[in-house]
């Protein structure tokens, strides 16, 4: 894919994205090393299973979807990405990625090139910090899920859209409305749900009037009550 530079000073995701606490000056030098990737469309990878550790990357526009496939060959995913989110560690340990990323939608990314870390970690020192702050938020975010995998369907479906809806908050967009990037199998692969699970639920929150559903389009209506569902642990 072709690699052109962007410039993080102008970008519409600052103080979400990497910038996030850094200065002036050190936005400018991360600005030097950081490239764009052409548009993807929904179904290209960002990268596979097993490919080589080519850097950060920060999704600009658009969502992704982190999956993984089991020795039956069936497709689990993870996680989705959203704007402003970043992806790519699962490739530190060993500078292969073990897992793969697709596009959920039409998007695009930027990438801190892996070649170009060791010198922005020297000229940049809070780099690292802005790193660590995003990896720490993925892994709350990814234990959460995995508590809620225990809980039943619907309580599982209701954290989802919570999830959805406080991600969208915090990087600017509708907490209310938005777009179901996912369809109702792909939801129901990533809660663990089967998609008759999935389609009875989204019903029964609107039937409720917690939500309404037009196609992939969801309104959240009464997000208080929809937290209310979820219950403490033991």
């Amino acid at each position: 894919m072709s690699q052109n530079p962007v410039s993080c000073e102008n970008c519409s995701l600052d103080n979400i994205c990497l910038p996030r606490g850094l200065s002036q000056s050190e936005i400018s030098n991360i600005s030097k090393v950081v490239k764009a990737r052409k548009t993807l469309q929904r179904g290209d990878f960002i990268y596979r299973e097993g490919d080589r550790f080519n850097g950060i990357l920060a999704i600009k526009s658009g969502s992704a979807k982190l999956i993984a496939n089991d020795n039956h060959g069936n497709e689990h995913i993870l996680n989705i990405l959203l704007p402003g989110e970043l992806l790519g560690f699962d490739g530190l340990s060993n500078e292969k990625h073990g897992c793969a990323a697709v596009a959920l939608e039409t998007m695009t990314f930027c990438i801190l090139p892996a070649e170009s870390m060791s010198q922005l970690f020297q000229n940049v020192p809070s780099l690292t910090r802005e790193l660590f702050r995003h990896s720490g938020e993925k892994m709350l975010e990814d234990k959460n899920q995995l508590v809620m995998s225990k809980r039943p369907a619907e309580e599982r479906l209701a954290y989802f859209l919570i999830s959805l809806s406080e991600r969208l908050k915090r990087r600017g967009f509708s907490s209310s409305e938005f777009k179901l990037s996912l369809t109702r199998q792909e939801i129901g692969n990533h809660l663990g749900l089967a998609l008759e699970t999935v389609s009875r639920l989204l019903k029964k929150f609107q039937d409720d009037d917690l939500i309404v559903v037009q196609n992939r389009f969801i309104q959240i209506k009464n997000l208080d009550l929809l937290k209310n569902m979820l219950q403490p642990e033991d």
